[in-house]
């Protein structure tokens, strides 16, 4: 993840496959995802660096309860398990391989950007205060927005595309856009809607550690 967002986002499915834009996604969105308090998943992400024209894959499970908490944890990378925990208060990032922890208070950068990730998968309302929908499409049981931020003041994303699977009704992609021309990709798959332990979201490893505190 490294100081860039992972954005989450949901749209509801729209009866055609015509390209739309308007702005009746927004209470579809909020009918359809409203209920949702907690969510875990498994994850593919992909990122691309253009820069350096280069790809990195990494893989592993994510959980998400309201209001605003998660957990993120690679686990398949040559780079070693690295976790990421916010219980509301504290964003603390653990990296096994280098034996470092380093814990961000919630006006930091990076917990700020992480916070929205996950309002924006439980809260609609959070989703289109910042975000409008650019043009929608449906096929195969899958739906395709394209957000964009309502201001380009105080963000880097260029712009977002969901696809939500219809029939389970979660987000299974989310590619975000940087004006960089970087970009994110998150692929989901395995959803469960189950209620996560809150203690999940603080992190509670033993051991010698370098620990690092964040303003």
């Amino acid at each position: 993840m490294k100081r860039r967002v992972m954005v989450l986002a949901a749209m509801a499915f729209l009866t055609t496959a015509n390209v739309q834009a308007a702005d009746a996604p927004e209470a579809k969105y909020e009918q359809l995802f409203s209920t949702i308090d907690n969510l875990s998943v498994d994850f593919t992400q992909t990122t691309y660096k253009k820069l350096r024209n280069k790809t990195t894959v990494r893989q592993g499970d994510a959980l998400f309860s309201k209001p605003g908490m998660f957990r993120w944890n690679f686990t398949n990378d040559k780079a070693g398990l690295e976790e990421y925990y916010f219980n509301g208060e504290t964003l603390t990032q653990y990296n096994d391989k280098q034996n470092l922890v380093n814990h961000y208070n919630t006006n930091a950068g990076l917990a700020r950007e992480l916070k929205e990730v996950v309002s924006l998968v439980l809260d609609p309302k959070a989703l289109f205060s910042r975000y409008k929908v650019k043009e929608s499409k449906s096929s195969n049981q899958k739906t395709t927005v394209t957000l964009e931020p309502r201001s380009k003041e105080g963000t880097d994303i260029e712009s977002i595309n969901v696809q939500v699977e219809d029939a389970q009704k979660y987000v299974q992609d989310v590619q975000i856009f940087y004006n960089d021309g970087n970009n994110t990709r998150f692929s989901f798959k395995n959803p469960k809607k189950t209620r996560n332990d809150p203690s999940v979201f603080t992190f509670s490893r033993k051991g010698n550690y370098t620990v690092r505190h964040h303003g």
